[in-house]
């Protein structure tokens, strides 16, 4: 029997994951069903790789980051990725960033006294997002990364004002991310502090390589306040960290693991024992479901989610919704989906009864109600 040398399995895979990747684009999936009430899932149309969704109570709105992977043959001034939001009253879907009446008013306390203009309209691809009550103001915390035509790699502050189809966004202040970091997630803990997960050093197939088949650690966990700066959280190499949570204390960071399929918990400080939980699949973004617990959205299509980052659409891959203790992390499957309505679910929000779904390949949200306990 010939033993293949470790150096030379390596070369092997690296070249089977490019040829495939160089394959995938050219298989085409199957149309997908018009928005609307489906058997299991109703979903809502008017959104570009919505792959981040966050719910604010005070506008009764459903924010979505639309990351927006191609809009090199729009005008100018829509080119880039936005950020629209759900209204749930009436159903409807808007624009909120960027949008012909953009406002901005700086506010120093809340970003770093170097951000001084907003980003501008054609080079915002927004991912992570997330929002928080400060002051008696709602802020939307949005993790902007760079165009082909400029931009900034950074974390964007917004304030939503209004309510339901009249809500709106008024930028606020900016993070800049340190070199080599491009964010994907973001939580805020209660003292203010920004947590942030840092994917990757850039945009590139080897990383997920290195992440998924050398198991090799590609980013970590950073935080940043007013005054101390960033700083990584001491234990959180990754190989592509994903999601990230923040315990309602602050104490605990929660953040997944996409090139292994596990899920940890540890103190934001840094110290005390780390805990795990593999729940497979490439683990996402989380939500708090409102009954004490954490969701977890995971991709298990595989292969499948390769393709549809080379531009396989519709994307149908696969998915799971974990429920997660936030003590134990022990985890119990809540929902799951072959992806025919909606595929690469990647984010959960839960909004009262009700469970959203995002998608960063698909043109849509879904919604379900809430799996009971």
């Amino acid at each position: 029997m010939t033993t293949m040398r470790r150096g030379t399995r390596q070369q092997a895979t690296l070249a089977l994951l490019m040829a495939l990747a160089a394959f995938l684009p050219a298989c085409k999936s199957r149309p997908r069903a018009a928005c609307g009430r489906g058997v299991t899932i109703t979903t809502i149309c008017g959104f570009e790789n919505p792959e981040d969704i966050e719910y604010v109570p005070s506008a009764d709105v459903l924010v979505a980051s639309n990351m927006r992977f191609d809009g090199r043959d729009q005008p100018d001034a829509i080119r880039g990725g936005f950020l629209s939001s759900l209204a749930l009253a009436s159903g409807t879907v808007h624009r909120l960033w960027p949008d012909p009446t953009d406002q901005a008013n700086l506010d120093p306390a809340l970003g770093d006294p170097v951000c001084l203009t907003p980003p501008a309209a054609g080079v915002l691809y927004p991912h992570g997002i997330t929002s928080t009550t400060r002051d008696g103001r709602a802020l939307l915390y949005a993790i902007g990364h760079q165009g082909e035509a400029g931009g900034r790699e950074a974390v964007e502050i917004f304030e939503v004002v209004g309510r339901g189809e009249t809500a709106r966004v008024i930028w606020r202040a900016c993070v800049p991310m340190r070199a080599r970091v491009m964010g994907n997630d973001i939580a805020v803990a209660p003292d203010g502090e920004i947590v942030v997960s840092n994917y990757q050093p850039s945009v590139s197939l080897w990383h997920v390589i290195k992440a998924n088949v050398l198991r090799m650690s590609t980013g970590d966990i950073q935080a940043w306040s007013r005054g101390r700066g960033w700083r990584i959280i001491p234990g959180t190499a990754a190989g592509l960290p994903n999601g990230v949570a923040i315990s309602p204390d602050g104490r605990f960071v929660y953040y997944s693991e996409a090139g292994t399929g596990r899920v940890y918990r540890i103190a934001r400080d840094g110290t005390g024992e780390r805990i795990s939980v593999d729940i497979g699949g490439n683990p996402d973004n989380f939500a708090w479901s409102g009954r004490g617990t954490l969701l977890i959205a995971t991709h298990t299509g595989g292969a499948g989610m390769l393709a549809c980052a080379f531009g396989r659409a519709p994307c149908r891959t696969s998915w799971e919704v974990y429920e997660l203790d936030p003590t134990s992390l022990a985890a119990r499957l809540l929902l799951a989906g072959d992806g025919d309505a909606l595929g690469a679910m990647s984010t959960p929000a839960v909004v009262g009864p009700d469970l959203y779904l995002a998608s960063v390949f698909d043109d849509r949200i879904g919604m379900v109600p809430l799996p009971a306990r």
